[in-house]
């Protein structure tokens, strides 16, 4: 091979591993199927008082924070119009709550209440609220049990287990594995 091929080789080959770079990246953020939230398995942890029956509009988000050996987990509570999986079903309340921090990278999520807003804020579009991670612009269901639905998180929300103890709501555990801390 001449050097001066090198002129002509070394571009063609650059360009051609960004452009398979690109082709796989596209398809993990777009196409490649992300796990439902399913059924949780449940850690057993303290019992925290959350909200009241009642006190949470529909749509209404609370951020709390769940006492765990490493430290605290930031969480959201939020009710919903429909049952959820790993939500908390009273009557026709319907609850769940859901950690904040992004399986992706650990960032802190935000509550999306204005799905107009959020097209804006995260080139994403919605029909109802979402949790959106403000660092790589990923966005979780709670309607679907945290399920990742756009951006690099893979994996679902991990899930904080609710239980009703006469008008209280009570958090009482978190979902295993619990991610990004735990991996899995």
């Amino acid at each position: 091979m001449k050097r001066r091929d090198l002129f002509f080789y070394v571009p063609v080959a650059v360009a051609g591993g960004f452009f398979a770079w690109l082709g796989v990246r596209t398809y993990n953020l777009r196409f490649r199927p992300r796990p439902e939230a399913g059924v949780p398995r449940w850690k057993e942890g303290p019992r925290v008082r959350v909200a009241r029956r009642g006190e949470l509009a529909l749509w209404q988000a609370r951020p709390f924070t769940y006492p765990l050996p490493l430290g605290s987990l930031k969480a959201f509570l939020l009710r919903l119009p429909e049952p959820a999986p790993g939500g908390l079903s009273l009557g026709e309340e319907h609850y769940i709550a859901l950690s904040r921090i992004c399986t992706h990278q650990g960032c802190t999520l935000n509550y999306v209440p204005d799905p107009e807003a959020a097209s804006i804020l995260y080139n994403f579009r919605s029909e109802r609220p979402f949790l959106g991670c403000p660092c790589h612009f990923g966005a979780f269901d709670p309607q679907l049990g945290g399920k990742a639905i756009y951006g690099p998180p893979r994996y679902p929300l991990p899930r904080i287990r609710l239980e009703a103890e006469g008008e209280e709501i009570l958090a009482t555990g978190h979902e295993v594995p619990l991610r990004p801390m735990e991996g899995g």
